[in-house]
């Protein structure tokens, strides 16, 4: 295949499929033992296992579109970024890497494939439930071939308040002092609010309608290229922590089933445009 020649998604969603299940089979036998840990920085690692994993995913695409780009978490480093590929592969090996390193069973393979300068088919394998959310931009978002939708289960104030909302916390920083105030906030004005320690699979839950909500506030385009679409393609709307295109987000997100969108982006806009949410103030602070 030609670097410009159209690719056919419905391949393209198959080969993701195979290649998360591959990685995913890797991944679940070092459940436990992830091998040697290597920290990127603070609450930030990458194990030898989850390079494996990635190889395993890797080698999977390439066997079968070997003239396209891969953009993988875990690099390799010193090779340029192929970010004008016409096809490019976005990897996530491990999408929650604390809890996988810490043997917890839930965390994410992500595969997702731009082409055409837009996402149009991508993967989220959970290997521990052994699900498998996919989309492609022509069909309808699945999890183990069943189609999947938000969960809409009223309008308004009683939509928000009755919400079930997940995110995770930033790693350092400001913007992590913001998560923690956020949260402090929303608590009491939702139905829950739950840390996930996989943001690939928060937003995939808010598409198969099991959370009606998930923000973060610092995501890198592997930890969202395929979830993106799934959610989209389950009637879900994404826009970034401002309530604009996700596409030119700095890497805050909202995920939701669009009759809270509005709730959830004003909990953190308040706290991240009023000076009386500055880092350091305790949670829960209300506005007057």
């Amino acid at each position: 295949m030609s670097e410009n020649a159209q690719i056919d998604v419905e391949r393209a969603l198959d080969v993701a499929a195979r290649a998360a299940r591959k990685g995913g089979a890797v991944a679940k036998e070092r459940l436990g033992n992830p091998g040697y840990l290597k920290w990127k920085g603070a609450r930030d690692v990458v194990s030898e296992a989850s390079l494996l994993v990635q190889d395993a995913i890797v080698s999977t695409i390439l066997a079968e579109f070997p003239g396209s780009g891969i953009l993988a978490e875990e690099g390799p480093e010193d090779e340029p970024l192929p970010l004008d590929a016409a096809h490019l592969w976005i990897v996530d090996p491990i999408c929650g890497s604390l809890n996988f390193v810490q043997g917890i069973p839930y965390f994410g393979i992500s595969v997702a494939l731009r082409s055409g300068g837009e996402i149009v088919a991508g993967v989220v394998y959970d290997p521990c439930r052994d699900e498998m959310f996919a989309a492609t931009v022509d069909n309808q978002a699945s999890v183990n071939g069943r189609s999947i939708a938000v969960q809409q289960i009223s309008e308004g104030a009683e939509a928000w308040s009755a919400a079930i909302v997940g995110t995770d916390w930033l790693r350092s920083g400001e913007r992590r002092d913001q998560a923690r105030l956020i949260v402090g906030l929303m608590i009491d004005q939702v139905g829950e609010c739950n840390l996930m320690g996989s943001p690939a699979l928060g937003i995939c839950n808010v598409a198969a309608g099991r959370l009606h909500a998930y923000w973060h506030l610092d995501l890198k385009i592997w930890d969202i290229a395929a979830a993106s679409l799934i959610l989209q393609r389950a009637g879900g709307v994404l826009t970034d922590a401002e309530g604009m295109s996700w596409l030119f987000s700095d890497g805050g997100y909202i995920a939701t089933n669009a009759v809270i969108h509005g709730w959830t982006l004003n909990c953190i806009r308040a706290v991240l445009e009023s000076p009386r949410f500055s880092p350091g103030k305790p949670p829960g602070t209300e506005l007057s």
